[in-house]
C-alpha cells in the first residue's frame, strides 16, 4: 500500500493556539500571572513587533526560583531565552523537529502565521500533532480493512 500520510505544515499545528505575548519590560510576576489566567507555559517576547525572546515555565523555576530572584522586580527580557530560532509557518513538522534536535531546544517561533503573524511550537505540539494524524490513518485503515 503506498504511503499516502499527510504531511502537516506548521500553520496547521499552530493555527488554534491561544498565543500570549508580552514586551520585554513586564516584570516576571506580571507575565506569570497572565500565564495562569490563560493556561500557557510558554510566552513570546516581542520588541518593536518582532520576537527577541520566549519565556516559557522552564525559565521561571530555573532562572527566577532557582536564582532566588525577586518576580516582582525582574524583567522578563533578563530570564527569558533570547533570539529564538523562528520558522516559516509553511515548513513542516519534520523540519521544526530536525531544528529543536540540532539546537537542542524545546520551543521555535513559527512565522507567517495567518492573522496573527507568529506562533510558538513546542516538542508536545509536535507530538500530539503527530498522535493525532497517526490516530486518523489508523481509522482510516481500519474502515478500509472493514469494507473488503
Amino acid at each position: 500500500m503506498a504511503n499516502r500520510r499527510h504531511i502537516r505544515r506548521l500553520s496547521e499545528i499552530v493555527e488554534q493556539q491561544d498565543l500570549l505575548c508580552t514586551s520585554p519590560e513586564c516584570t516576571v510576576r506580571d507575565v506569570v500571572r497572565k500565564m495562569s489566567e490563560r493556561g500557557v507555559t510558554t510566552v513570546l517576547v516581542i520588541d518593536d513587533g518582532c520576537p527577541c525572546g520566549i519565556f516559557t515555565k522552564r525559565d521561571l523555576l530555573n532562572r527566577v526560583v532557582a536564582a532566588n530572584r525577586d518576580a516582582e522586580s525582574t524583567s522578563v527580557c533578563d530570564v527569558m531565552s533570547a533570539d529564538p530560532i523562528c520558522v516559516d509557518a509553511t515548513e513542516t513538522g519534520l523540519e521544526a523537529m530536525r531544528l529543536m534536535q540540532d539546537h537542542n531546544i524545546h520551543h521555535l517561533v513559527v512565522t507567517g502565521v495567518d492573522g496573527k503573524g507568529y506562533g510558538i511550537l513546542s516538542t508536545r505540539d509536535l507530538t500530539a500533532s503527530e498522535l493525532e494524524m497517526f490516530q486518523r490513518e489508523l481509522e482510516i485503515e481500519k474502515r478500509l480493512w472493514e469494507e473488503l
